[in-house]
Order: C-alpha cells, then structure tokens, then sequence
C-alpha cells in the first residue's frame, strides 16, 4: 500500500491553524469477491487543506498522515472505482510542518469533537461529485468538483467547520489559543484538495 503526499478531503479536512508568527503561503484494497477470485485494486491519494487566519485571511495548509480509502472497485475508470468508496481521516495525524501548531491542533481543536472524520463519495458525474462527510458526529453531504488527467483525479471543495459541523466548542477553543497569531480572527471555512493516482 502506498501513500503520497500532495498540495483530498476529504474531506476536511480540514482546520484552523496557528503556530509561528511566519507566512505560510494504503490505500487501499478494495476486494471484489466473484466466485473464485479476488481482484484488489490500488490507487495513491492525499489530501490537502487550507485553513485562513487574520483579517486578511493568510492561508495555512496542512495534511493528515493516516488517510484510509476503502471499497474500491475494480473499474475501467476512476470515477467507476470510486463511486461508494469510503474514507477515515485520522485526526491525530494532522501535519503542517509546525510541531507547535500541530499540539494545538491536536489538543484545542481536534480533541474537542467527537470522533474522527470519515465519510464516502457518492456518483461522480459532470465534473461534480456529493461526498457524505461525517466530522464532529455530524454528517452532511457536501458537493465538490473533480477532474480527471490520465489516471489523476483531483478534487476540490470546502467545509464551514461552524455552518456543516456545529464545533462551536472546538473552533472558539482554537481561537483562544491562536487568538495573538491570528491578529483575533479566525476563519470558520476550509478548503479541501484531494489527488487520487492509479
């Protein structure tokens, strides 16, 4: 199983972020059972969000390092493979090259909602697919754009982490402890980019 790190969300997912005072300008197998034997099929995926800060909403991007991608079917295309697919995010392993911002994270945002974040694609068509993302024990289905290069898929949307997901209690105890850094805004959007290889 692989893994590759790109600049997908799925959803995501997705945060606030803090840290230094700088400018920041596997999966998986999917088993299809037929009589006799067992086709897997493997595709490479990442996901990337950005995060906004300060009154003129400076981005800050990040990664989680344990994404899952489940169910995926054995396809002439991806958009077939990927049609039901499912997802974990594990919240834990959030990453923005910035172990402090990362413990904050981790502690004020993160550890304040419940859960992790998972959710599953539904049919892709038109340039437009509807993900069903649970975060925070809310669940809410979320259409995001895609486009297919070869055998890249891209896709793109965002979340409102107080509009989707009701994470008052996560979002103002990320604002708190970044409130300085932040200039005393912080952003409740995030964008989310997803690559998927096969």
């Amino acid at each position: 199983m692989k893994k590759s790190f790109l600049a997908i969300t799925m959803m995501g997912l997705l945060v606030m972020s803090c840290g230094q005072k700088k400018e920041e300008n596997k999966d998986v197998v999917t088993e299809t059972t037929e009589q006799v034997e067992t086709a897997k099929t493997e595709l490479t995926h990442s996901i990337e969000w950005t995060a906004f800060k300060t009154p003129e909403k400076v981005g800050v991007k990040g990664t989680f390092s344990d994404v899952k991608l489940l169910d995926v079917k054995e396809a002439t295309t991806l958009e077939e493979s990927l049609k039901g697919a499912a997802f974990i995010v594990t919240t834990s392993t959030v990453s923005t090259n910035d172990a402090g911002r990362d413990e904050k994270l981790k502690v004020e945002f993160f550890a304040k909602m419940v859960g992790n974040i998972n959710g599953f694609f539904g049919e892709f068509k038109d340039g437009k697919v509807v993900v069903n993302l649970t975060m925070n024990g809310v669940t809410k289905e979320k259409e995001f754009t895609y486009v297919v290069e070869g055998n890249t898929m891209k896709i793109n949307g965002s979340i409102d982490i107080l509009g989707d997901f009701v994470a008052q209690t996560a979002f103002d105890s990320l604002h708190e402890a970044c409130k300085d850094l932040h200039a005393g805004k912080t952003w409740s959007d995030v964008e989310i980019a997803v690559e998927i290889k096969k």
